[in-house]
């Protein structure tokens, strides 16, 4: 694989919400660092502010557009999507081939507090939606894409969960145990199902969902790319960055506690 920085690119996939910003943290480390950087919405590059009429195949059609269109034009291609964007990466991988690599963060293999979003699917959402997306329309307020919800959780109990034996991408996964969205002990009993040759858990314990990024998760990410020179590569209990409260742990293939005495 390639080194050359001007031949490798990022895709950066988003979560649940209505734009790509909250990748901007990660595009913006990436370009810093020499790579090019691509960041997409759940469903989509184009904004839009409609979303009831998304579909599960429209996401991840759009996104292999994406990543097809990245492929012609770069030697390396790898993703990094968070939660829901995690998932639609996997999904392209089960197809196809042109990811180098994944990491995938807040990995939805299991919802958290699911009877309680399945009531406000049912109940609460129906009765703000009429209000939502006439508010939804208005960029700035960045509101959630409530009329994708039920689209959207039916995917991560259903049609994600299947076929994961057909991934053989490297992945990454990369999970706070105080998430309180996606349950992080999931993450051992679905990843022996992917064939991936190279696959690890990050785990740590600071941060929730969108969990909080320091230079040397990036460095550790870049690493599982195999991107870092030798000389640059981390070496556990040896770093100032983190705080007793903000350990790190690889499983299953390795583990490092990365924590600091």
């Amino acid at each position: 694989m390639t080194k050359d920085k001007s031949k490798i690119h990022f895709i950066l996939v988003a979560g649940f919400s209505s734009d790509s910003e909250e990748t901007f943290w990660l595009r913006d480390i990436l370009r810093e660092k020499g790579y090019g950087v691509t960041a997409v919405s759940f469903y989509g590059p184009k904004l839009r502010t409609e979303f009831a009429s998304l579909t599960e195949d429209e996401c991840i059609r759009n996104l292999a557009k994406v990543i097809d269109q990245v492929s012609e034009k770069n030697e390396t291609v790898f993703g990094i999507g968070i939660s829901l964007g995690g998932a639609l990466l996997l999904e392209h991988a089960k197809n196809n081939k042109n990811l180098a690599g994944i990491a995938s963060v807040g990995t939805p293999f299991r919802l958290r507090n699911l009877k309680l979003m399945v009531a406000a699917q049912r109940v609460i959402i129906p009765l703000i939606y009429p209000a939502w997306k006439h508010l939804q329309k208005r960029d700035r307020l960045r509101l959630s894409p409530l009329g994708a919800a039920q689209m959207s959780v039916r995917y991560m109990r259903n049609r994600f969960l299947e076929n994961l034996g057909s991934v053989e991408t490297p992945a990454l996964f990369l999970h706070s145990k105080k998430d309180k969205v996606t349950d992080w002990r999931a993450l051992e009993e679905y990843l022996p199902k992917l064939s991936s040759s190279k696959k690890e858990i990050l785990y740590f314990d600071n941060g929730n969902h969108v969990i909080n990024y320091s230079p040397l998760i990036i460095e550790k990410t870049l690493e599982f790319f195999d991107l870092t020179e030798s000389k640059e590569k981390t070496e556990p209990f040896e770093t100032p960055l983190l705080s007793p409260e903000n350990t790190l742990e690889f499983q299953p293939v390795k583990v490092e506690s990365l924590k600091e005495e």
